[in-house]
């Protein structure tokens, strides 16, 4: 799993305490004191009860935010599938300038290079939350198919980058990752 919630996603601290609610034990109170987690009060909102404490900047967030956040760090997803008698489509999106960039191994012709609207970057990036990719398994093989269809994704980030694969198999959320990236390409990425 690639979605750390326990880091802040304001200050990037560490130093992350668990929200509880309800009514306190002693214990509680002690493990407050000691920055080992904060205490909510007894009342839960229905609209937003935040689930994490930073205690270096008293920062409080929930999961959704720290999925957001966690998608916001990957600066570009460079994409590889294929096979040996297809060949590979490559396909590489840099989501903070927009540039997208298709090629493919036999047919260079249809090879392009365009910039995406803003509009329609935002909304990919939108749509690559639903996919769960950052939750999806580092491998997907099918050992009983000795070729058929490899593909590789590559999320870019800063500091480390996060690398998902398979080999004709898939994640659940496969179809619809693949309906997002023919969406923006305008080429059949399945």
């Amino acid at each position: 799993m690639a979605i750390n919630y326990k880091i802040c996603p304001n200050c990037n601290s560490k130093d992350v305490a668990k929200i509880l609610y309800g009514y306190p034990s002693g214990d509680m109170i002690m493990l407050e004191a000691a920055g080992k987690i904060k205490l909510g009060g007894c009342l839960i909102c229905m609209d937003y009860s935040p689930q994490y404490h930073c205690n270096n900047c008293d920062n409080q967030w929930d999961k959704e935010e720290a999925i957001y956040y966690a998608y916001q760090k990957i600066t570009g997803l460079k994409i590889t599938i294929g096979g040996f008698h297809q060949g590979h489509k490559n396909l590489s999106v840099n989501l903070k300038t927009g540039q997208m960039t298709y090629s493919h191994s036999i047919d260079e012709e249809k090879n392009l290079t365009i910039v995406l609207n803003p509009g329609v970057l935002e909304d990919f990036k939108d749509k690559l939350i639903d996919t769960n990719i950052l939750n999806w398994k580092r491998r997907y093989y099918d050992n009983e198919v000795l070729d058929g269809i490899q593909w590789e994704i590559v999320m870019v980030r800063d500091k480390r980058n996060i690398i998902r694969s398979g080999s004709n198999d898939y994640p659940l959320e496969w179809d619809n990752f693949c309906k997002i990236i023919s969406e923006i390409s305008g080429k059949n990425f399945n």
